[in-house]
């Protein structure tokens, strides 16, 4: 066992009242009232100064006193528009929960902080500490990059993991890593097909919105299927269609809209550009019109290998060598970790530690039942402080 397990193991109890008091006050997006108060008081109490920003995120700063490396860690906070049904002696009261770990992840995280400061004399250089809202909503990294959170300490090397049951195969206690991509890019879309509409016994004095959405809705599959290369990863779902409202009536416009997820910026940046053009040419070769809004989200979550490779190996020293294992695929799930992975080399990973419902499920991430197993958190914190001391010592 390395010190910093047992330092983790001693603030056990701890982190588990962290994180099962921050599972009793869910907020939403980046109005995290209670959230940041709870996490600016453990800070005072560790004496840890910090930074606040406009948007709820709350940047730690770790100072030895001594030159060295930067490394930053990071932990989101905000939860989801979900009842809570756990069933659990700590849940969330009302129409909002943590379903998908997010207390656990600044539990963890504050533990890690615990440790750290009382290690603070054998580091060097600094330990940045990023609790960051949004996630779930509008890209809460983002707007704290903007905001300088990667700046004045310059982050040199960026590490964070998620909880939870995200990647299959992984047993609780395990931690899994990944080089490369690891989640999607994300984008939006939204058209119009505007037509002419008339009587449905009628169709030759209109211009049918309706198939000619159809054929949209399918010429942009081929896309996926005939224009990208196959062995990269890539999905183009269209999940809202709506025209008319009586079926002897052909309607004026029809509209549909879809996710976009992609793991190569290059095919991203393609598919972005080939949208438009198909939509908008099949609109015309049928004599409407086509408005088409795509907006562009979170980016691929890519994994430097170096920072990934030192990552497993502080990963193996926590949980053993047998307990740390390469994600064989990535996700199309997206993240906007991503934003702080284009600031500084890093890594984004895996700590499995989900927990079965009283009917012995393991449900998934935002569902209302979706437990953490919280009597391995500490684990997690430990895995934190140990990055800490085989870089900054």
């Amino acid at each position: 066992m390395t010190g910093t397990v047992e330092s983790a193991k001693t603030i056990e109890k701890y982190i588990v009242k962290c994180y099962r008091d921050l599972h009793q006050i869910p907020e939403l997006h980046d109005e995290l009232i209670k959230t940041t108060q709870y996490i600016r008081d453990r800070l005072d109490e560790l004496g840890i100064r910090y930074d606040i920003y406009p948007n709820s995120g709350i940047r730690g700063i770790i100072d030895s006193g001594r030159n060295g490396p930067v490394l930053a860690f990071r932990a989101d906070m905000d939860a989801l528009p979900i009842v809570e049904e756990t069933g659990l002696e700590f849940s969330a009261k009302g129409e909002l929960m943590h379903a998908c770990g997010h207390d656990a992840h600044s539990a963890m995280l504050l533990g890690a902080a615990k440790i750290l400061k009382e290690m603070q004399s054998e580091l060097t250089g600094k330990v940045v500490l990023l609790f960051q809202p949004a996630e779930e909503t509008t890209g809460g990294a983002k707007i704290m990059i903007e905001n300088g959170c990667m700046r004045d300490p310059d982050v040199d090397r960026f590490i964070s993991f998620h909880t939870g049951c995200l990647f299959e195969g992984f047993s609780n206690g395990m931690f899994g890593w990944k080089k490369g991509p690891l989640m999607a890019a994300v984008d939006s879309f939204n058209v119009k097909v505007i037509g002419k509409g008339g009587h449905g016994a009628r169709p030759n004095e209109c211009i049918d919105p309706i198939p000619i959405s159809c054929e949209i809705i399918q010429s942009l599959q081929r896309v996926i299927s005939r224009e990208l290369k196959p062995v990269h990863g890539a999905v183009i779902t269209v999940g809202l269609i709506h025209a008319g409202n009586i079926v002897n009536v052909i309607p004026d416009n029809a509209q549909f809209g879809g996710t976009i997820r992609t793991l190569d910026e290059k095919d991203r940046n393609y598919v972005r550009e080939r949208l438009p053009e198909i939509i908008d040419g099949i609109a015309k070769a049928h004599r409407a019109k086509a408005e088409i809004d795509l907006k562009p989200y979170y980016p691929v979550t890519m994994n430097n290998e170096e920072v990934t490779e030192f990552l497993a190996e502080s990963a193996k020293k926590v949980l053993g060598d047998n307990n740390v294992a390469e994600i064989s695929e990535p996700s199309t799930g997206t993240e906007d970790v991503a934003y702080y992975l284009q600031e500084a080399p890093g890594s984004y990973g895996f700590f499995a530690s989900s927990a079965p419902h009283s009917d012995g499920i393991y449900y998934p991430h935002h569902n209302s039942k979706f437990r953490v197993d919280d009597s391995i958190l500490y684990l997690g914190s430990a895995i934190y402080a140990q990055c800490a001391v085989d870089y900054l010592t």
